[in-house]
């Protein structure tokens, strides 16, 4: 009886971690002189995904940057395309950003970045 109570103790223990655990997302976009690095506590899904953005310039952390972020997915067959402008806002020595991934499907990020009078655009792609 007593083995039974710790398997059944040892496989609660295992479920509660595994539904507790998060997966994390990171993703470094370069492109010139400028490198961006977007985390998360969760992988991309559909619904509102919390992105934390770091900008760096020749290696050194930019905090006067003005960043936006556009996602974009192609036209499918009865359904036309969608494109999204999510704000972004600064907080503290980093950027953050709910982007609304409103369905799965192939996603289309651009991260643009303007600083000094200059604009850098930074692209990559993903399926949900």
């Amino acid at each position: 009886m007593r083995k039974l109570y710790f398997l059944l103790i040892l496989i609660t223990g295992i479920v509660a971690f595994s539904c507790t655990s998060k997966e994390s997302f990171k993703k470094e976009l370069s492109e010139g002189e400028i490198k961006i690095v977007i985390t998360s506590d969760q992988p991309p899904h559909v619904g509102i995904n919390k992105w934390k953005l770091k900008v760096y310039q020749n290696g050194k952390p930019v905090t006067d940057a003005i960043l936006k972020i556009n996602g974009y997915m192609p036209p499918m067959p009865g359904m036309p395309e969608m494109s999204f402008d999510y704000p972004v806002k600064k907080v503290g020595d980093y950027y953050q950003s709910d982007v609304n991934l409103s369905m799965g499907g192939t996603w289309q990020i651009t991260v643009t970045v303007e600083k000094e009078g200059k604009t850098q655009k930074l692209k990559f792609g993903f399926n949900l």
